[in-house]
This record gives C-alpha cells, structure tokens and sequence, in this order.
C-alpha cells in the first residue's frame, strides 16, 4: 500500500486531534481499496475542556451516513466518556 500522507497538507489540520482525524479519514475515504461507497468509522478520543473549565475524555464518532472522503468536523460525534462508562454498568 502506498502511503498518501503529505506533511505539507496535514499541517493544514494540525490545530488539534479532531482536525487530524479528518485528514486521516479522508485519505482512508478516498482509498477505494478499503472503503466502499465512502463508508466505514473512525473516531479520536482526546482531553478537551469543556464548558466549566474541566478536562474530559472525549471520543469523536463518524457519523453514519457521512462520507469518509468529504468527512468535516461536524460529521464527528462527540460522546463523553465517563458517562458512556457509567451508562454501560447500568443493569438492564
């Protein structure tokens, strides 16, 4: 496989992880060797502050029906992870 990673292009997402992963699922997008019809998942996970001045862990989430080879930052989900892992220790 040849690799398609341009430093001089992947400097223009380099303000932070979520930028990086949108560099990274395009040229995943755009390899038709490994995704069909612009499908497949990726995500990041990473410390960000939020609102009250707190780090957390969130994990960015391709969106389902977004496009891998035209993905922005918007088609990311983020879901917060403490409370993911609260959520998954709940009985049924």
């Amino acid at each position: 496989m040849k690799n398609l990673w341009d430093p001089k292009e992947a400097s223009q997402f380099e303000e932070n992880s979520l930028q990086m992963r949108v560099y990274s699922s395009r040229l995943l997008g755009n390899n038709s060797d490994l995704v069909l019809h612009g499908g497949g998942n990726t995500s990041v996970k990473f410390q960000e502050t939020n609102l009250f001045g707190e780090e957390e862990e969130i994990l960015y989430v391709k969106g389902s029906g977004c496009n891998l080879a035209t993905i922005e930052k918007n088609g990311f989900t983020p879901l917060r992870l403490k409370t993911l892992r609260k959520l998954a220790e709940v009985e049924n």
